[in-house]
């Protein structure tokens, strides 16, 4: 579905992407783990067209997308999730998943049926005229899931989103990532908690200063040697 090839991009002098390449699988969940700073949300901004390599290229579903402009990615099919809280902090939960259907021109009773069929699968209904500055991390990260699943993706790209929170929370977070793989969904996450991770996972990418280290089930990460010296030990 995703096939990223010899990505390169560099800051300053700072070599961020150094001939990176994957793919991502349709259906399954793919991981990407690494160390801070190894280029692991440069490489989803470079997939997403926030950012332009300077060499290499990406191929979603067949079609050559590098380089288009992230609203036209999108519609290509590709929602992302962020790092940071991405949220419209004075609107209610309700209308920041709407936002995420302004892409296509529907009727408006259909894009209200769809959230409220989003927020109930996510459990999130309940405080749909809550302004999102005022809910806890967990219903926030969950605003940000239901808003890119709004726009009706393909592949959604997770970027660190189960991060901060509670093991609790977190079950319930991987619980939904595996809903979504079940009805079809294709994602692909970043993380660094290695157990949500590696139950998850069909398949995990590690990323080092720039470069690919390893990629294999999680099994095979997980006994890979040179994995465990940097990431798991």
């Amino acid at each position: 579905m995703l096939e990223v090839e010899n990505i390169s991009i560099a800051f300053g002098g700072l070599k961020a992407l150094d001939n990176v390449s994957l793919y991502v699988k349709e259906g399954k969940i793919f991981s990407m783990i690494g160390p801070n700073g190894a280029g692991k949300t440069t490489l989803f901004n470079v997939i997403t067209g926030s950012l332009h390599a300077e060499r290499g290229r990406v191929k979603f579903m067949g079609k050559d997308i590098t380089g288009l402009k992230p609203h036209v990615i999108c519609r290509e099919g590709i929602a992302r999730t962020f790092q940071l809280r991405n949220t419209f902090p004075n609107l209610t939960v309700f209308d920041n998943i709407m936002a995420g259907m302004l892409k296509d021109h529907t009727n408006p009773n259909q894009r209200r049926k769809k959230v409220r069929e989003i927020m109930e699968f996510l459990g999130i209904d309940e405080i749909a005229k809550a302004i999102v500055s005022n809910i806890p991390p967990l219903a926030s990260k969950l605003v940000e899931l239901a808003r890119a699943l709004a726009t009706g993706p393909k592949l959604i790209l997770l970027d660190e989103l189960i991060s901060g929170l509670i093991p609790s929370e977190t079950e319930k977070i991987c619980d939904i990532i595996e809903t979504l793989r079940e009805k079809g969904l294709t994602i692909f996450q970043v993380g660094h908690e290695i157990k949500p991770i590696m139950r998850t996972s069909d398949r995990i990418f590690v990323l080092d200063q720039g470069h690919n280290v390893a990629d294999g089930p999680p099994e095979e990460i997980k006994n890979n040697k040179n994995v465990l010296s940097c990431y798991l030990e």
